[in-house]
């Protein structure tokens, strides 16, 4: 009998379980009458992988879940946001440009380096030039890539191949510079073989008298001219990176330029 009950028990919840439910429904439709949905679009929500500001957006800028009848921006193939026209996205797109993709970013910050390393060279130039004394960077290897200095001295100063040659491929005596350039004209120097001889280191006697000779021979006006065109092609970065070469803990000198 106990049987026979569970049974007719069970059969009575699985007729009357539907009919409720159907109540339900029907009291649910009298309460709240129905209205018209028009077609629903959701924004998007990235996910991390997307990137740390259109998964933010998507968390906050949706937070209340709008429905929008037209097709969102981020339904679009190839657009996981939104918001990649507002102001914060502009923003941290520019902040990405100049922080890492921007070259004259890049150079200020290569320029920064390697000024630094100029400084604490000029400080050991001040300190103990004994180190780099005789020693020398080539006037060609600190000049531009495309540099204009060489043909400006055979077209323009009329110099000889020869003392070009000579004057491109002798070296600065760097501790001459370890307070600055020299307040002497380019003349002064020119004209004067001890000078020429103190700030030049030049690969023969013979070379050096051949520049001596030509140069002082041009005019003021001329070799100002020429001042111009040297420092117009310098390269600094060259020069920087050169003198990064030099072993500050030793007299001897890494690269081989500058041996």
């Amino acid at each position: 009998l106990t049987d026979l009950f569970h049974v007719q028990i069970r059969f009575l919840v699985e007729i009357l379980w539907p009919v409720f439910l159907f109540i339900g429904l029907v009291w649910l439709r009298r309460a709240n009458p129905l209205y018209r949905q028009h077609e629903c679009h959701f924004p998007s929500k990235a996910m991390p992988s997307t990137g740390i500001l259109p998964w933010i957006q998507g968390i906050f800028c949706n937070a209340n879940n709008p429905c929008f009848r037209y097709q969102t921006r981020g339904e679009s193939p190839g657009i996981v946001s939104n918001y990649h026209n507002s102001v914060l996205a502009r923003f941290y797109l520019d902040s990405q440009e100049l922080l890492f993709n921007d070259t004259e970013f890049h150079q200020l910050g290569r320029l920064w380096r390697e000024a630094s390393i100029m400084s604490n060279f000029m400080e050991t130039l001040r300190t103990s030039p004994g180190r780099v004394a005789g020693k020398g960077l080539k006037v060609e290897d600190i000049l531009k890539d495309d540099e204009g200095l060489t043909s400006y001295l055979l077209r323009d100063a009329g110099l000889s191949e020869g003392v070009v040659y000579d004057l491109t491929h002798s070296k600065l005596r760097l501790e001459q510079f370890a307070y600055g350039i020299p307040d002497l004209t380019l003349k002064e120097i020119a004209c004067s073989q001890a000078l020429l001889d103190r700030f030049l280191i030049f690969p023969s006697r013979g070379g050096m008298l051949g520049v001596h000779n030509a140069m002082c021979a041009l005019t003021q006006q001329r070799l100002q001219t020429i001042e111009d065109v040297l420092y117009a092609n310098l390269d600094f970065f060259k020069l920087f990176r050169l003198v990064s070469f030099y072993n500050f803990n030793s007299i001897s000198v890494l690269n081989p330029v500058l041996n």
